[in-house]
């Protein structure tokens, strides 16, 4: 008889916390992506061995931060590039790790040019003097 009470009241507290969320609430998030978003990544300085990416925080100061580096509690940058940063989040959000790209402000007639980009073909050479 014991038995069957405690179980049957094991049971009851496994059925409350295994009750369905309701479908009209937004999921539950606990990672602090609003304190995140405020951060903005403008471009990285140096070479390969001692980069540094340039920040401004939620107050509009402007940092320079190296790989390894914390920047808050949750924050920690773990690899920089010059287009693009990753940070480490805490584990319980997404991945575990952020990436925040460099945004560039084009107008219409820019035209982008890298030095990837082939020379234009079918173009007799010209010497000089001719």
């Amino acid at each position: 008889m014991r038995n069957s009470i405690a179980t049957l009241s094991l049971l009851c507290c496994l059925a409350a916390d295994a009750a369905p969320r309701d479908p009209f609430q937004p999921p539950v998030n606990n990672c602090p992506y609003a304190q995140w978003e405020t951060w903005r990544f403008h471009g990285a300085v140096g070479n390969a061995s001692a980069i540094k990416a340039l920040i401004e925080n939620p107050e509009g100061k402007w940092l320079r931060v190296s790989p390894n580096q914390n920047l808050s509690a949750e924050l920690q940058v773990k690899d920089i590039t010059t287009d693009a940063m990753v940070l480490a989040i805490p584990a319980g959000c997404d991945n575990g790790e952020i990436r925040w790209q460099r945004k560039e402000k084009f107008y219409g007639k820019d035209v982008q040019i890298s030095r990837a980009d082939a020379a234009p073909t079918g173009r007799n050479s010209r010497k000089a003097g001719k």
